[in-house]
């Protein structure tokens, strides 16, 4: 896989990036010693939205880097992520809405698979925004670290839509079954001490955006130093409460996600949201 990308070493660090002109989406990969960092890249698009080759892009890598590194930092240029490109999918005819929804959902499933199968701990690191799939990326990590500013969300009945990425799976074990619909049936921006409170991370950093991305590469340094055996094993364990339902729960969401994307009620939801209007929910 490391071969479909070029290779630049500088000092001890090695960065993995696309070649010009790929079409294997905006995703970067930085190296120093047994620590990683994931770089979903912004490119042309704002947000940190991302379509299939971007989502397959992360999953390669991080399929890659398992049998190389002990900790992982995954994070967003800028913004973290706002999960799916909207406007990608609007341009999709309707009838071919559930087929492009179902192609992003069986990337995204990939990826989550393969966060929960690297052989250590996988930390998110989040600036800005996480929302929708981008939300889920962040609750299927290991340790969850934020800037002061970032904000979380739902997001996904805003749109008409239900949740996929495993959020509805990861808000139940998190916060329990009640909290877990609250936040689905009525999304609300939750800012980053409140996602503390709620469990949703482990902590929050202030400072510049290189500061807090410094400051959580330090702790995966920390973690990377440690017994990764150890990691690894643990990881497995307290993996084995759910592990087996986590398949059977992506493939029920994308079921779910694939025929509600073909109804008015996303087609009107979808077009409120990019119109920035209030839908007419029938």
């Amino acid at each position: 896989m490391m071969a479909e990308y070029e290779v630049e070493r500088v000092h001890e660090e090695v960065r993995i990036e696309r070649p010009d002109g790929s079409d294997r989406g905006d995703v970067g990969d930085e190296r120093s010693g047994r620590v990683a960092r994931l770089v979903m890249e912004r490119g042309d698009g704002s947000l940190n939205v991302f379509r299939p080759p971007k989502l397959e892009a992360m999953a390669a890598a991080v399929e890659a880097l398992a049998d190389d590194v002990d900790c992982l930092v995954v994070y967003g240029e800028g913004e973290f992520s706002a999960g799916a490109d909207l406007e990608f999918i609007r341009e999709a005819p309707i009838e071919m809405r559930p087929v492009t929804i179902d192609t992003i959902a069986a990337a995204s499933s990939r990826y989550i698979r393969a966060v929960r199968e690297f052989p250590g701990p996988v930390i998110s690191a989040v600036t800005g925004i996480a929302a929708g799939g981008g939300l889920g990326f962040m609750l299927a990590s290991d340790l969850n670290y934020l800037h002061e500013s970032a904000i979380l969300d739902t997001a996904f009945a805003r749109i008409g839509l239900t949740p996929d990425n495993a959020i509805s799976f990861f808000l139940v074990k998190t916060v329990g079954p009640y909290k877990a619909r609250e936040l689905l049936f009525d999304p609300e921006p939750i800012d980053a001490a409140e996602a503390v409170d709620l469990g949703f991370a482990n902590a929050t950093y202030g400072g510049s955006a290189d500061d807090f991305l410094e400051t959580v590469t330090d702790r995966a340094r920390e973690l990377a130093a440690g017994p990764t055996a150890v990691h690894a094993e643990t990881k497995t364990l307290v993996d084995a409460s759910y592990e087996g339902r986590l398949s059977q729960h992506l493939e029920q969401e994308r079921t779910a996600i694939k025929r509600m994307s073909g109804t008015d009620t996303f087609d009107e939801g979808l077009s409120a949201f990019l119109d920035r209007r209030e839908p007419e929910w029938h």
